[in-house]
């Protein structure tokens, strides 16, 4: 496939083991990994008694971390000076880098080639159970020509880089987008607000559970995670209901589902049908005290969602217990603003959706080109 030489990435990195204890009271930043090779993320600090772990791994720049757990996802980084000095638990195994056969801005741009995360795990039925070990990442082979020529190929990649990142900059990320429209909510919100209550103030949680081979009532489709759209209140897929497997949490119209499994994904829809969930959500009943429209709204403004943040954030894999969600603050609005607080938000959600779908279209335009680059790189022919 390429013109480079293929070569174990164990003549590049070797794995670094050294750990550090943990003290009970002292304060420790956490560094997590984004998937799909978009690097390093910075966690709240937590305190050593915060952790089920003893031990954990302080970074230093130049090292390379990854995820066991999502690395045939693209979860894999080189550390930068930004992040030295920030902790990772055992499920990131850190290496050093050889670097008398291996430049780190070369690994850098080679830890984010889908073409490695491939190479780490097979697509397959199972592949999201499958965990990437140090021994699989470091046996995995590689294109890795000599010195000068890993030079040579990241400083057209850094040329590269930077021209896109102005074209991107020319316009809001979609990121920056969300960000926007999850503040904005709260401000439409202030308008009509007086004062806060609790969730259980104004739903209540209902567990209707359907088990395999039970009636599934009116409901004719399955609304999961994957089908709800973050900040913008929308259903964005559906399947048929077939033979079902596992239980399922039944909901009608009027009701509000929220994701608690990884919260910090924002999937919150108030239903328009009749529907089955998976139990990865909660299904929150109106009181009448507030309409659904405007319960999902307050769950999904950026208010809450630091709140929904916060609280989960040292957890491996976020939940947000249901006691939690029930007991948080959110805007109260009075019944003679009800009218008219819907009719703001569903205006801003409608402009806010626009321009994620603009962002997101010129953002798939302009990323599709960096695979072509670095397969281009990776194949001798840059």
């Amino acid at each position: 496939m390429s013109d480079y030489p293929i070569r174990p990435l164990c003549d590049a990195l070797h794995e670094d083991a050294s750990m550090v204890d943990l003290h009970s009271e002292a304060n420790y930043p956490i560094t997590g990994i984004y998937s799909f090779g978009r690097g390093l993320i910075a966690r709240p600090a937590i305190r050593g008694d915060e952790t089920a772990y003893h031990r954990m791994a302080r970074l230093k720049a130049g090292q390379v971390v990854m995820s066991k757990l999502n690395a045939w996802e693209g979860a894999l980084a080189v550390v930068d000076e930004n992040f030295e000095g920030t902790y990772v638990s055992p499920e990131y195994p850190v290496f050093s880098v050889d670097t008398a056969h291996a430049y780190p801005g070369y690994l850098r741009y080679l830890l984010s080639w889908p073409e490695l995360w491939n190479r780490l795990t097979p697509r397959g039925s199972m592949v999201r159970r499958k965990r990437t070990t140090p021994s699989t990442l470091l046996a995995t082979g590689v294109p890795l020509p000599e010195l000068p020529e890993q030079r040579r190929v990241a400083d057209k990649l850094d040329a590269f880089t930077d021209k896109l990142n102005r074209a991107t900059d020319v316009t809001p990320s979609r990121e920056h987008a969300t960000q926007l429209a999850t503040s904005g909510l709260d401000r439409i919100l202030a308008r009509w607000t007086e004062g806060t209550t609790k969730v259980d103030q104004v739903c209540s949680l209902v567990n209707d559970t359907v088990h395999p081979g039970q009636d599934h009532g009116h409901a004719k489709e399955f609304v999961g995670l994957e089908h709800i759209s973050p900040h913008f209140g929308r259903r964005i897929g559906s399947r048929p209901l077939g033979d079902e497997k596992g239980r399922k949490f039944r909901f009608a119209p009027g009701d509000v589902l929220y994701g608690y499994l990884r919260p910090y994904l924002n999937k919150v829809w108030h239903a328009d049908q009749h529907g089955l969930c998976s139990v990865e959500q909660y299904v929150l009943r109106p009181n009448g005290q507030m309409p659904a429209e405007l319960i999902a709204a307050c769950l999904r403004s950026k208010s809450t969602l630091d709140k929904v943040i916060d609280a989960t954030h040292n957890l491996q894999l976020p939940r947000l217990r249901s006691g939690l969600l029930l007991a948080m603050d959110i805007p109260f609005i009075p019944a003679e603003h009800h009218e008219r607080a819907i009719a703001d938000v569903q205006g801003f959600e409608k402009n806010a959706r626009r321009l994620d779908e603009l962002q997101q279209h010129r953002a798939e335009l302009l990323t599709s080109l960096r695979p072509a680059f670095l397969n281009a790189a990776f194949s001798g022919q840059l």
